[in-house]
C-alpha cells in the first residue's frame, strides 16, 4: 500500500502541462482549479527555462492527480505557480486568457477522472489497480489534448481557433458540472 500511493504520488509530481522540472522534496505551493478564481500573471512566479522555445511566450504548468483515502480516491486539479512561467513583456490579456485554459482543460480532465472513480465498484481489493488504471487513462488522454490545444491554437495566436477551444473547454465543464468535487 505505501509503495502504491509513493508511486500515485510521483506521477501526480509529473503530471503537468509539459517542459523539464526540478523536484524539491517539498512540494511547491499551489493553486487549487476553482471556477471564480482565474490566474492572474502575479501568479507565475517561475522563471523560462534556459531551453524554453524563445517562441513560447508562457508556460502554464497544472496538473492533476490522486490520492487514496481508504475507500474513497480524492482528485486533484491545481496550478503550480513556481513552476509557471512568463517572459517579460509577454503578459497580455490574450495570452493569459490561453494559458487558463490550459488550466481549465486541467480540471476537465480532473472531472472525467472523478466520474469513472464514482463509476467505478471500489472494493479495498480493487481501489488501488482500479485508481492507477483510470489515471493513467486520462492523464495520457489529457497530454495529448494539452498538445493539439497548442498546435491548433499556434499557443493562442489563431484568434478563431482559440475561440473554438474556448466554447469546447466551457462546454466540458459545463457537462461535467457534478463532478467538480
Amino acid at each position: 500500500m505505501i509503495r502504491f500511493i509513493f508511486i500515485i504520488f510521483i506521477i501526480f509530481l509529473t503530471a503537468c502541462s509539459g517542459g523539464k522540472h526540478s523536484y524539491r522534496s517539498q512540494q511547491p505551493a499551489s493553486i487549487q482549479w476553482n471556477p471564480l478564481r482565474k490566474l492572474t500573471w502575479s501568479d507565475y512566479k517561475g522563471t523560462p527555462y534556459r531551453d524554453q522555445d524563445t517562441n513560447i511566450a508562457a508556460r502554464t504548468n497544472c496538473r492533476f492527480g490522486i490520492k487514496i483515502n481508504g475507500l474513497k480516491v480524492d482528485v486533484i486539479s491545481e496550478f503550480i505557480p513556481e513552476r509557471s512561467n512568463v517572459r517579460p513583456g509577454k503578459e497580455t490579456a490574450a495570452l493569459l486568457a490561453h494559458e487558463q485554459l490550459h488550466f481549465d482543460l486541467c480540471e476537465v480532465y480532473a472531472r472525467l477522472l472523478r466520474k469513472e472513480l464514482r463509476r467505478s465498484p471500489l472494493t479495498t481489493a480493487n481501489i488501488e489497480a482500479v485508481s492507477r488504471d483510470a489515471f493513467l487513462k486520462y492523464y495520457d488522454a489529457y497530454k495529448e489534448r494539452q498538445i493539439i490545444y497548442d498546435s491548433e491554437t499556434h499557443h493562442g495566436l489563431n484568434q478563431e481557433k482559440q475561440n473554438l477551444w474556448n466554447t469546447q473547454v466551457a462546454t466540458a465543464l459545463t457537462d461535467l458540472v457534478a463532478y467538480a468535487e
